[in-house]
């Protein structure tokens, strides 16, 4: 799958936040957009899953596919059980098998005892981690990730980074996840394209072509790490 953005502009009354932008985003690896807060990531994707208009450009790959999306914020139903949280985006299928998805997704996000509470009986570390478990439920052809892991315990936040490698590695989906978190990017990332703004622009891109699981070799991964600094 390729997903392709072409000539892209978007702007908010006077301010031009994304002028003449081109990406493209392929299934070959994980995506990562990095670069520092306010420079219009969240704009672009945004923009690019039809949350946002745009005023001219060609977006492409994006229509009817199903997308996950982890935002920033929570975004929980506040009058639903963590569990019926879950439950509200999967369809047509049958009740036992979705009792087993909302069951399999709060054990990886270590909520399964939360699952009859309500958004407001949890932390916002917890109630960020069901909308992780949400996205993850729901089967989709595009992963999208808006700094998810912000503010959770490092133990639980390498099992989600952990499980998001195994998801690609078995779907080969296009992910796409938004950080400026340098350690996560070294960690997960096949695809770095590293932004700056505004207007949104890529000042380098390149790719680390090292197997997740051998990337403990700290002098091979500082040669990348000094290209995000």
């Amino acid at each position: 799958m390729k997903l392709q953005v072409k000539n892209l502009h978007k702007s908010y009354g006077n301010l031009q936040v994304i002028s003449n932008f081109n990406i493209d985003f392929s299934s070959d690896g994980i995506h990562c957009l990095f670069g520092p807060s306010g420079c219009g990531k969240t704009t672009l994707i945004n923009t690019l899953v039809g949350l946002c208009s745009y005023e001219k450009g060609n977006i492409i790959g994006f229509k009817d596919k199903r997308i996950s999306y982890i935002f920033q914020e929570d975004r929980l139903l506040p009058w639903a059980t963590i569990e019926e949280n879950i439950k509200f985006v999967l369809e047509n299928i049958e009740k036992r098998k979705i009792d087993e998805i909302v069951d399999k997704y709060l054990s990886l996000v270590d909520l399964i005892d939360f699952k009859k509470c309500y958004p407001n009986e949890l932390s916002g570390g917890m109630r960020q981690r069901v909308s992780i478990a949400r996205a993850f439920a729901y089967d989709g052809d595009i992963l999208i990730m808006d700094e998810p892991f912000k503010g959770l315990h490092f133990d639980i936040k390498k099992v989600l980074i952990d499980y998001i490698i195994d998801y690609w590695y078995e779907k080969k989906n296009v992910v796409i996840y938004i950080t400026h978190d340098i350690d996560e990017v070294l960690y997960m990332a096949n695809h770095i394209h590293v932004l700056s703004g505004i207007p949104l622009k890529i000042q380098k891109q390149f790719t680390i072509d090292i197997p997740h699981n051998d990337r403990d070799d700290v002098n091979t991964m500082n040669k990348y790490r000094l290209l995000l600094v």
